[in-house]
């Protein structure tokens, strides 16, 4: 321990101009302060209002400079900011590490996620007490929670031994009061702002002052809650996923008033608890729920506008952008009713801006009962003599006998390389990445704009192509010809990538395709996210992929 603290004290603070060199006397004075909790209290309360002037000087200190008759003499406030600081800038949980068994975490509500929070807890090896307004629930949660564990001794993920430690572990409580000696207490109650402000005013006279207190809210502003706390510095928000012990993202949520040591104490802890944390700001949908609205929303206009239909849209996400799910199938897993809450929720949030505007299609399935599958039926039928559509592939067609490549060095490496691979004899001239086909038609990538308006700039037929992930990997292409184009000149495009062992998806003219034009508006979303402070690239690349499975981040190469 005494080396870390040596090194934060001999780290330069641009900012403030400080470097502080240990003492012997500060060493012992930050163990009396770190094994007397209730002298952290009292120092926090005499220093609140000195932080300020301390960020404002330059403040060098020496070992050298202070004999033992000098220290005697310093000013006790020197002594004290130093120690301040070192709390509340960096947090005693960066050199002093929390033994979960001594650690005792609280969760509240007993439902899906609150049943999972408190297994990833209790498996990290902290007391957990798990709390619901009806006992039934709460005792219902620890039985599934057995079976759960259960299941994973059976596949030997687990031993016998450690279900039972992990069961344990976890204790109901049936009275807030119970939980008075919890260090962490996270909330997942139902999405209600006046009730979660009434439980966390109760919480903050039942607790220690030192207590954190997280909410699993995916929606509300933490602000809204933080302003009816009397202690709002030791708020923050710890956003699971769905199901808790399986997903790796958690949002560390931190509001304007959340202490950011409390913040990092929180993000430490989750990463103890086997979890990939990223640090949010409190903005609206956090990062995910916001950043993945293209994803839902752009694939419904495409829809609408008959692209389309809803079986190939899943197919070209999935083969050729290497997504798990197509966003209908998703929207049906999620359920419709809940997809198109959070989307209104945020978009009402943004004061209505259109990039966010609910779909009317959505809301009439809803209207109808037709949630996905939980009710049976969304997008695709579920009853078992149904079948989920398959997505419509191109009949076979004849190849070219060659084609002219232009400008070769400006297409994907990968698709120059899956066309070398084929059959088909291959010339090249310089151009602006072009495939020629000997019908006079050309083949480019999707650039945003329609097949229609690249021919009238181009002056012949086009053929615009979707892009891949990876051309030689995915097992289909996407082709979308201009209206005027001829028959024989797609057939043409068509035959060329079969021969590729390709399938052949042929959409509407749209500006954009399909996956060029959903990628583009998460890219775009996702760096207003960056652009506004909510998160950095590299959290916004970390939760899309750990909390939605994208297959990279939407700034991959950018942080």
């Amino acid at each position: 321990m005494a080396h870390l603290i040596m090194n934060f004290f001999n780290l330069n603070h641009n900012s403030a101009n400080l470097r502080f060199h240990i003492t012997l006397v500060d060493f012992i004075l930050l163990k009396i302060v770190a094994d007397a909790s209730t002298m952290i209290g009292h120092f926090r309360g005499i220093l609140s209002g000195f932080q300020v002037h301390l960020h404002r000087v330059n403040l060098i200190f020496h070992l050298q400079e202070f004999n033992w008759s000098a220290r005697v003499k310093r000013p006790s406030y020197i002594i004290c900011s130093r120690i301040y600081y070192f709390f509340y800038s960096y947090q005693i949980c960066h050199f002093m590490e929390i033994k979960a068994g001594n650690y005792p975490v609280a969760v509240i509500g007993a439902g899906t996620m609150g049943r999972g929070i408190a297994q990833v807890a209790a498996t990290a090896g902290h007391p957990v007490m798990l709390y619901d307004v009806s006992k039934k629930h709460t005792q219902a949660a620890i039985e599934f929670i057995e079976q759960r564990l259960h299941s994973s001794v059976k596949i030997g993920k687990i031993t016998e031994q450690a279900k039972t430690q992990i069961l344990n572990n976890i204790s109901p409580v049936h009275d807030l009061e119970e939980m008075s000696q919890a260090k962490l207490v996270i909330e997942a109650i139902i999405e209600n702002l006046a009730i979660k402000q009434d439980l966390f005013c109760r919480l903050e006279s039942t607790l220690e002052a030192e207590a954190i207190l997280a909410t699993n809210t995916s929606s509300i502003d933490l602000k809204k809650i933080c302003d009816t706390l009397k202690r709002p510095e030791h708020f923050a928000g710890m956003h699971f996923f769905n199901p808790a012990p399986l997903m790796a993202l958690v949002e560390i949520i931190r509001a304007d008033k959340t202490d950011p040591g409390i913040a990092d104490l929180v993000f430490s802890l989750a990463e103890k608890w086997g979890k990939s944390p990223v640090h949010v700001r409190s903005s609206p949908g956090f990062i995910v729920n916001r950043a993945a609205r293209p994803f839902y929303g752009e694939a419904l206009v495409i829809l609408r506008e008959g692209g389309t239909d809803a079986s190939t849209c899943d197919a070209i996400m999935r083969d050729c952008g290497g997504f798990r799910m197509g966003p209908f199938e998703l929207m049906d897993l999620i359920g419709l009713d809940v997809n198109y809450e959070v989307t209104c929720q945020i978009w009402e949030s943004f004061d209505r801006h259109p990039r966010f505007d609910p779909s009317v299609l959505q809301k009439e399935l809803v209207d109808a009962g037709q949630l996905g599958r939980k009710s049976g039926k969304g997008f695709f039928d579920y009853k078992s003599d149904s079948e989920i559509p398959v997505p419509q592939n191109a009949e076979e067609c004849s190849p070219p006998e060659s084609i002219t490549i232009e400008g070769a060095e400006k297409l994907p490496e990968s698709l120059l390389k899956l066309l070398q691979g084929g059959t088909i004899d291959i010339k090249t001239t310089d151009g602006n990445g072009a495939i020629r086909l000997p019908q006079g038609g050309v083949v480019v990538l999707s650039n945003g704009k329609s097949s229609l308006d690249r021919a009238a700039e181009i002056g012949s037929s086009v053929i615009s192509l979707d892009l891949c992930l990876d051309f030689g990997q995915s097992p289909r292409i996407v082709l979308a010809p201009d209206s005027k184009c001829p028959d024989n000149t797609l057939m043409q495009a068509v035959g060329l990538f079969q021969t590729c062992s390709k399938q052949l998806s042929v959409i509407k003219d749209i500006p954009g395709m399909v996956l060029t034009r959903i990628v583009a508006m998460l890219v775009n979303e996702s760096s207003m996210l960056v652009q506004e402070n909510v998160a950095d690239a590299a959290g916004v690349n970390l939760a899309m992929r750990k909390g939605v499975n994208y297959p990279l981040g939407p700034l991959a190469g950018v942080g």
